[in-house]
């Protein structure tokens, strides 16, 4: 496989690639990540083996409005809040999955989203029509590329496109886990700790 590096400006020429099954890296608000499209299970497992993931590991979506986020998760007054407040933002949620979604995750009750800050991203997305399966953009266990440079060095010959560029932090999102109570910390990033922790005592204080 030849790895197209594509401009950033050729929005045209990435969602075409993505029509077409083709796994594009491209930089995002937090890191550089691998796009493909969210409704096809082999394409999932093209993916899979790219990253050299676990399959039991599960992949991180990117969506582009609440209104995507609305037709994915089921969502609790305190998760309403988080997600007002904190997306579009360098942070990731697990939230529980609406039953009817992505039927090839078996035994998978749970989605990990994130919203970019970042108007480039939501426009490859509103063209797609649909979210992007989004992981880092890197083979599982090695660092995280941020530089297109960086993600062809690494995975050159085994991913469709490369957008040229570098991504605009250097660090990945925040994780947090608002499928359960209380919710879990599972990884920080730009938004910290205490961040996560003042918005929750805000809802809390607001509800009493």
């Amino acid at each position: 496989m030849l790895t197209q590096l594509l401009e950033k400006d050729n929005i045209e020429r990435i969602v075409k690639i993505l029509e077409e099954d083709g796994i594009v890296a491209i930089p995002t608000d937090t890191v550089y990540g691998l796009a493909i499209k969210s409704d096809s299970e082999a394409l999932y497992k093209k993916l899979v083996r790219a990253k050299g993931r676990p399959e039991d590991k599960p992949f991180p979506l990117m969506v582009s409005s609440t209104q995507q986020l609305n037709q994915l998760v089921d969502m609790d007054p305190m998760t309403q809040h988080m997600v007002k407040h904190f997306m579009p933002g360098a942070i990731t949620f697990i939230f529980k999955k609406k039953p009817s979604v992505f039927p090839f995750l078996k035994n998978q009750d749970t989605l990990g989203i994130r919203m970019a800050d970042d108007l480039w991203v939501h426009s490859i997305i509103e063209k797609l029509g649909a979210p992007l399966w989004l992981p880092s953009a890197n083979k599982s266990g090695d660092p995280t590329g941020t530089s297109s440079d960086e993600v062809y060095k690494n995975l050159k010959d085994e991913i469709e496109g490369i957008v040229i560029g570098e991504s605009l932090k250097k660090t990945s999102s925040t994780v947090v886990d608002l499928s359960v109570f209380p919710y879990k910390i599972l990884r920080e990033g730009p938004i910290t700790k205490e961040d996560i922790e003042n918005q929750v005592k805000k809802y809390l204080e607001n509800i009493e």
